[in-house]
C-alpha cells in the first residue's frame, strides 16, 4: 500500500509499506526520502502519536492513509552556562491579575483563561499549525542572527550639479 507522508510545512512523498511495517521503519523511509533525522521525527495519524513499537496496521493505517510529521529540535548538548528559566506565564499572569483584582477575583479570572486557553488549544488543526509554521519562518527570514530586522535600503538622492 502506498502512503502519504507530509511534513509540516509542506514537503511530501509517498512511500510503498505494508501494514505490518513497524512505526520505526516508516521514519526510516521518511528519513531516507525527505532528509529527516529519524530521532526528530514525531509521525502523527488522525491527530494521534504513533509509537515505534507498534505496527500500522494497530493505527487501522490503510491504503492511501496521510501521515504528518513534526520535527522536534535537537537537544543542544553543549550549553556553556545553565539559562534562567524563564516564569511560566500563568505564575507570571496570575501577579499581574493579583495587583488588579481581589484574590478571590484574581484566582477566578485565571482559571476562566486557562480554560479558554485549554478549549482554544484543543480546536486548533494541523492546518492552521502549518500556516503559524510558515508566518514564522517568513518572519524569522526578515531577521538577522540578534532579532534585529536586516537594515533596509536607504535611498539615495543625487543633486544636479
Amino acid at each position: 500500500m502506498f502512503l502519504t507522508v507530509k511534513l509540516l510545512l509542506g514537503r511530501r512523498c509517498s512511500v510503498k509499506v505494508s501494514g505490518q511495517e513497524s512505526i520505526a521503519t516508516l521514519k526510516k523511509l521518511v528519513s531516507e526520502r525527505l532528509q529527516v533525522p529519524e530521532e526528530q521525527q514525531h509521525l502523527l495519524f488522525r491527530g494521534q502519536l504513533l509509537a515505534d513499537d507498534k505496527r500500522l496496521s494497530d493505527y487501522c493505517i490503510g491504503p492511501n492513509a496521510s501521515i504528518n510529521v513534526i520535527m522536534r529540535p535537537l537537544k543542544n548538548m553543549a550549553l556553556k552556562e545553565p539559562q534562567p528559566q524563564p516564569q511560566p506565564l500563568w505564575h507570571q499572569l496570575d501577579r499581574v491579575l493579583a495587583k488588579h483584582f481581589k484574590p478571590q477575583d484574581a484566582k477566578a479570572v485565571l482559571q476562566l483563561l486557562r480554560q479558554e486557553h485549554k478549549d482554544r488549544l484543543q480546536r486548533i488543526s494541523l492546518e492552521d499549525l502549518e500556516q503559524l509554521a510558515q508566518y514564522l519562518l517568513a518572519e524569522e527570514q526578515c531577521t538577522g542572527p540578534a532579532g534585529e530586522r536586516e537594515p533596509e535600503a536607504a535611498a539615495v538622492v543625487v543633486a544636479d550639479q
